[in-house]
């Protein structure tokens, strides 16, 4: 059997006052949710959650600045994780 998959991203949005009373994790939820039955209504099945690591190159001007050890500015690369729902379905 064959499969394609389809990678997302999904940032949930919450406002303060949602943080603030509480309601935050149900809206993320309510969110989730609707996501899923989209997905799952196209054929797609959630495979998981997966962190991918992500190399950030820092830009010219900033490995420029990180010369100049006065100045203390400028960032160096670094990796960062990126989370991404991954979904499945048969072809």
């Amino acid at each position: 059997m064959k499969f394609e998959y389809k990678v997302v991203n999904f940032k949930a949005n919450v406002t303060q006052g949602d943080i603030d009373d509480g309601s935050a994790p149900g809206k993320v939820a309510g969110q989730l949710e609707s996501l899923f039955e989209d997905h799952a209504n196209q054929g797609w099945e959630l495979q998981g959650q997966y962190d991918f690591p992500v190399e950030r190159e820092a830009g010219c001007l900033a490995a420029l600045l990180s010369m100049v050890p006065m100045l203390g500015a400028g960032s160096t690369d670094e990796t960062i994780q990126i989370e991404m729902l991954v979904f499945k379905r048969s072809v």
